[in-house]
């Protein structure tokens, strides 16, 4: 285990406790958003049959939005990115940036990827992240490391008090299962506005739905945020102070429905779920909120990375994926985000949503968060012969045991004062 996981896991048993029975002061909140400056024609990520190609243009932009909070004890800063995934390489280099600018030794990151699989590649130094990503490229690297931190810095420097609420609502017509044809299908939207005190605009709206951003197949080569980029354009039309984020919740084996051709169903999608957004931030009452955080290191269960009816040698496949992976509970009054570092299916992602409202809070899984270490699924899809099924890569019983240890740290919140 490296040794930024080792201090990461250290703060979590020293302070995690410690940080949410803090005497707590008002909420602020602070938000920024900036584009990626990337070199010419970097190669999408999202599609190994996309070979790694140069990327030729760019349809719509894309970049990194930072929303931090802070309640006198405690902060956060919640980060979307309009990327793939982020891998534990990427996330260690974000922080260690951050604390070269002051950021809390304390404070708890939650960088997240939208999961666009048109957004840049070259980032990933892995083998199975250079097959869907392109070669890796130093600058390329580099460049993200820059615009993520200096995002996150900038929200971290310009906070006021702030107010939170959330809301949700159900889709119709916009997600398929796609590993199961009459499987589950999570149709829920849902939405948090953080407003300035005094009202006026939010700062920012968080968006998080389950549908993977492949409206945009591998015959495209142009950069784009994906669905997620058009929720965002649509949001600024009604409020254009505001910066609008995506996350992906438990995306797994959900799919967006497609009945047109090339760039028209990222506009139908978008826009029906921008109208929804908009709408529901309407009906959103904000209230004072604290912040309570629990950021843990998990060690996996031993890798077991298969290729078809072959199963690689533990030695062996240990080289390819990850020992551990990053979890994150954030709770903000009575929301709680779950972040998750994988491709979780809706049936785990449910599990969570239940237990959490049978706790009185309101959940939203966040996906790609921290870390990446494949699909989450439950043992029974393990054995379903499936693509994603050959993309878990810790045994069958990683996705239940995720759920557990998340269940278990949000347990842990609910017991602190």
């Amino acid at each position: 285990m490296r040794s930024s996981r080792q201090f990461t896991a250290a703060l979590a048993v020293l302070f995690g406790f410690l940080i949410a029975a803090a005497p707590l002061a008002a909420m602020e909140a602070g938000v920024a958003e900036t584009p990626f400056i990337l070199p010419a024609h970097v190669p999408l990520a999202g599609y190994s049959r996309r070979h790694g190609k140069p990327s030729t243009g760019m349809h719509d932009p894309v970049g990194v939005r930072a929303l931090v909070m802070s309640d006198g004890a405690t902060t956060v800063a919640l980060v979307s990115c309009d990327l793939l995934i982020i891998d534990e390489r990427l996330s260690d280099a974000v922080r260690r940036r951050l604390i070269q600018h002051g950021w809390p030794a304390k404070g708890v990151i939650l960088l997240a990827a939208t999961h666009t699989h048109s957004g840049p590649g070259a980032y990933g130094t892995k083998f199975l992240e250079q097959l869907s990503m392109g070669h890796f490229s130093q600058p390329v690297f580099d460049a993200l490391v820059d615009r993520i931190s200096e995002t996150v810095v900038r929200a971290h420097r310009q906070q006021h008090p702030a107010r939170i609420g959330c809301g949700s609502a159900t889709t119709h017509g916009l997600v398929t299962n796609r590993m199961t044809p009459n499987g589950r299908v999570e149709t829920e939207l849902s939405v948090c506005a953080v407003v300035p005190d005094g009202e006026g605009q939010p700062l920012a709206i968080l968006v998080d739905f389950s549908a993977h951003p492949t409206t945009l197949g591998a015959w495209n080569h142009e950069l784009s945020a994906d669905y997620p980029g058009v929720i965002a354009r649509q949001v600024r039309e009604r409020y254009p102070k505001t910066v609008p984020m995506f996350f992906a919740g438990s995306v797994g084996d959900q799919a967006p429905t497609k009945d047109a051709p090339r760039y028209d169903n990222t506009e139908r999608i978008g826009r029906a779920l921008a109208e929804q957004v908009v709408t529901l931030v309407g009906q959103i009452r904000v209230a004072d909120s604290s912040i309570q955080i629990l950021q843990e290191v998990w060690p996996l269960p031993p890798a077991r990375v298969r290729l078809g009816s072959w199963t690689m040698p533990r030695w062996l496949g240990q080289r390819f994926v990850d020992d551990d992976a990053t979890l994150t509970v954030v709770r903000v009054g009575q929301t709680v985000l779950f972040g998750v570092p994988c491709d979780l299916s809706a049936e785990l992602g449910g599990q969570l949503h239940a237990a959490a409202r049978g706790c009185g809070c309101k959940p939203i899984v966040i996906g790609f968060a921290n870390d990446y270490i494949g699909y989450c699924l439950s043992a029974a899809a393990y054995t379903s012969g499936a693509y994603e099924a050959y993309m878990v890569f810790n045994g069958p019983q990683t996705g239940e045991r995720l759920v557990e240890q998340l269940l278990t740290m949000l347990q842990a919140l609910l017991r602190t004062p």
